[in-house]
């Protein structure tokens, strides 16, 4: 049985047992073959729009002797998949606009899913900012660090709506809720950019008073909600 690195790991392990998944943007297929060969999905799909990584994941199925329970297909998102085909999907690993865009490009199909497991590489906000306008709420969220990099992964669904304040779209409701103990790091990158921001309208004032108003109020709320993380350690 193969071994998941630490975010494939936390990427299933919000997965319900006997959820049947699409596993969107594949490439070796390797979250599918490690849920069919633990017994939590007795079904998945493995999706991907380039052809090389599927002929990788139609190899890496045929060899864990899967060919009857994982379905290969080449595919841009959710577009190859049919509503209620799968309980749920993983759209894992790349930019959070280009998850907007699958979202955006599919929505009969995302609607009929129970619940979507995502893990972007960038944009957090702008992502958390679209699936709650698009109705869905934010059941679940981990944080992980993996070669030096830090790493958000959400679990959303239907049913339940929620009004997010801008701050919570960069740290995420549920991290915060449970002060995830790498939420201190996230939110220290968010100074750091938010005074590299700061120290260059700094250098160029003409016009950006306000602006550099408005950031320096941020910047004090940041530290303050870092403090805040500190006490719940």
């Amino acid at each position: 049985m193969m071994k998941l690195s630490e975010r494939l790991r936390t990427i299933a392990s919000l997965v319900p047992k006997g959820a049947t998944v699409a596993d969107i943007g594949t490439d070796h297929a390797y979250l599918p073959v490690w849920l069919c060969e633990k017994g939590i999905c007795p079904f998945a799909v493995a999706s991907d729009v380039m052809a090389g990584p599927l002929a990788s994941a139609r190899t890496h199925v045929a060899r864990a002797g899967l060919n009857e329970r994982i379905n290969c297909r080449l595919a841009d998102g959710l577009q190859g998949l049919d509503g209620g085909e799968t309980t749920g999907a993983l759209i894992c690993g790349m930019g959070g606009k280009r998850i907007i865009h699958i979202l955006e490009s599919s929505p009969a199909v995302r609607d009929s899913l129970q619940f979507i497991i995502l893990q972007p590489q960038s944009d957090s906000a702008a992502l958390r900012e679209y699936v709650v306008r698009q109705g869905f709420y934010i059941e679940e969220e981990r944080l992980v660090k993996e070669d030096g990099r830090l790493y958000q992964i959400m679990k959303i669904c239907k049913g339940k709506r929620e009004v997010l304040e801008k701050w919570q779209l960069e740290t995420g409701p549920r991290n915060w809720e449970k002060k995830d103990p790498l939420l201190i790091e996230m939110i220290e990158d968010v100074i750091r950019k938010k005074t590299e921001i700061y120290k260059g309208l700094m250098h160029s004032r003409t016009g950006k008073a306000e602006l550099t108003d408005r950031l320096a109020k941020e910047l004090k709320e940041w530290e303050e909600r870092k403090w805040q993380c500190t006490l719940k350690r």
